[in-house]
């Protein structure tokens, strides 16, 4: 976290004639001056920047370091798969700045291995009395993407595109692009358009993720699994909240890949996930888990019929087969998540256009809960 400590000193605000963007190396190694809408901003000199006035199809994401100038386009150029958090700063049109930070380890993850786990409740014990039920499902092919798109864009796939659901990302300390044109208007709008809406959180990740990336995602802790995961869900509950999702919908948690040789890290993540789903639960919302078929969604199901861990409502499973079929698949065993509690991710990011209006995708196959609107 050298980076953090870094502009913790000298990312210092002030002050500058010149309305226009500007950049010049400041007054220490390795730092440049930013100047635009009369605010200056010092940042590392390998930073770029992007003018969203000039390139208004820049996508802004958390996810890799960059400075952005004044306000972002409704059709960002957005990738579909972007993950995690890292230093980003973004000065407004009006002059005012907003940052992202890195994650800042823990010690238990500095230490993993010396860490003490957080117990799991006995679930036998904490069953819920009866299963929450789908305010809405939906059959059918969908997509998401990291930034919703325009609602403009959004009717033109609409009436042109053989997709009628789209993946929405409402939330999570990993999510990698703001909320942008995401509202609760928007999906108002959407909604009439004819969409339906699979909602997704993208929080802590596996304490054994290898290869975050530039995007730091930050991770499960192992003293507070169990914790973490209801935390999780209720942030995810009051973020459904706010966007008019209302009780009766599914919520999924994006688990990204991370390797499955580390017994401990297996069990932490079992844990996260039946926290989340239990407290989704509490909450009133139907739990989902989005993962590769050979991830979480394996991990999962070990303790599908076991009794080990809450099972999720949900699977939503990536195999990029390019085969828009829910069984059948050779990753997953049809005897798991049977019935309209599935979901198959078969294409990974690549563009598509419907109406004039270009999209960076995934595909998904669906039979499954969708949102259901206030």
């Amino acid at each position: 976290m050298r980076l953090l400590r870094l502009l913790a000193l000298t990312a210092v605000l002030t002050l500058s004639c010149g309305e226009a963007a500007s950049a010049a190396v400041g007054p220490l190694s390795g730092v440049k001056e930013v100047s635009y809408a009369g605010t200056t901003v010092e940042v590392p000199v390998s930073w770029p920047v992007h003018d969203l006035t000039a390139e208004p199809h820049t996508c802004i994401r958390y996810d890799r370091h960059a400075v952005y100038l004044g306000d972002p386009g409704p059709d960002q150029n957005c990738p579909a798969d972007a993950v995690g958090r890292t230093e980003t700063v973004r000065i407004a049109s009006d002059g005012k700045v907003t940052r992202t930070y890195g994650y800042l380890p823990s010690a238990d993850e500095e230490n993993a291995a010396g860490a003490e786990p957080q117990a799991v409740p006995d679930t036998r014990s904490r069953l819920p009395e009866r299963p929450i039920e789908a305010a809405a499902t939906y059959s059918g092919l969908g997509f998401d993407t990291c930034a919703a798109p325009s609602t403009d864009a959004m009717q033109a796939w609409a009436d042109a595109s053989p997709y009628h659901a789209i993946g929405i990302y409402i939330g999570g300390i990993d999510r990698a692009c703001p909320d942008g044109n995401l509202t609760p208007g928007w999906i108002k709008t959407v909604a009439l358009q004819g969409w339906k809406f699979f909602p997704i959180y993208v929080g802590l990740q596996a304490p054994c993720w290898k290869n975050p990336g530039s995007g730091h995602p930050a991770r499960i802790a192992r003293s507070r699994r169990w914790t973490q995961g209801q935390e999780a869900a209720d942030d995810a509950a009051n973020r459904a909240a706010y966007f008019g999702i209302a009780p009766g919908s599914p919520i999924y948690f994006d688990m990204e890949y991370y390797p499955r040789n580390d017994a401990g890290c297996t069990q932490d993540v079992q844990a996260f996930l039946s926290a989340w789903t239990d407290q989704l639960h509490a909450r009133g919302f139907i739990s989902g888990i989005y993962s590769s078929s050979k991830g979480a969604i394996a991990d999962m199901a070990l303790v599908y019929e076991s009794g080990a861990a809450y099972r999720a409502d949900v699977a939503w499973y990536a195999h990029w087969d390019k085969a828009p079929q829910l069984f059948g698949d050779a990753t997953l065993s049809d005897r798991y998540w049977p019935g309209p509690r599935r979901i198959k991710q078969y294409r990974g990011g690549h563009n598509e256009t419907y109406g004039g209006k270009r999209l960076n995708i995934d595909l998904n196959v669906l039979n499954a809960p969708v949102a259901a609107l206030k």
